[in-house]
């Protein structure tokens, strides 16, 4: 399979519905499965490693209180063993990039910096794959272009 470019990906949002927010639990989709567009599959690992996401292999969600998901970030420890890390809830939102309804999964506003000021939106490609977007939602900083990840569901 060809890995497709931050570009392409970024282009591609425009166009790409929110999932259903069921699909995304763990019991639907598994472990959402991370990989990352040319050039950042090398890049963007080590820039998640220093500001406290060392390993990131993906997201995990469960049914949460009310209409949305609970989450949490899965991380790769050294002795090789998935580690649930930095809780997060996901709901259907508008976009920051487009104001269409996208999944929004936001970090709690006491998470470590960055992540509290951090957003990711999830839509869903016609493959199955999520392409997700982060942003870091804070004023100025909020108009710069996200940055596309992708999600593949392991079920």
């Amino acid at each position: 399979m060809v890995t497709p470019t931050v570009l392409g990906l970024a282009r591609a949002w425009a166009e790409l519905p929110a999932p259903d927010l069921a699909s995304l639990r763990v019991e639907v989709a598994g472990d959402l499965r991370a990989s990352f567009g040319r050039p950042l599959t090398r890049l963007a690992p080590a820039g998640l490693g220093l500001i406290g996401l060392p390993r990131w292999q993906g997201k995990r969600f469960r049914a949460g209180t009310g209409e949305g998901l609970a989450g949490v970030n899965l991380v790769r420890r050294r002795d090789g063993a998935l580690a649930e890390v930095l809780p997060m809830r996901a709901a259907i939102g508008p976009s920051l990039a487009d104001g269409r309804p996208a999944v929004v999964v936001a970090y709690a506003a006491d998470a470590p910096r960055p992540w509290c000021w951090v957003r990711d939106e999830l839509r869903q490609r016609p493959d199955g794959t999520l392409l997700g977007m982060t942003w870091v939602d804070v004023p100025l900083l909020r108009r710069l272009p996200g940055t596309p990840f992708l999600l593949t569901p392991s079920a």
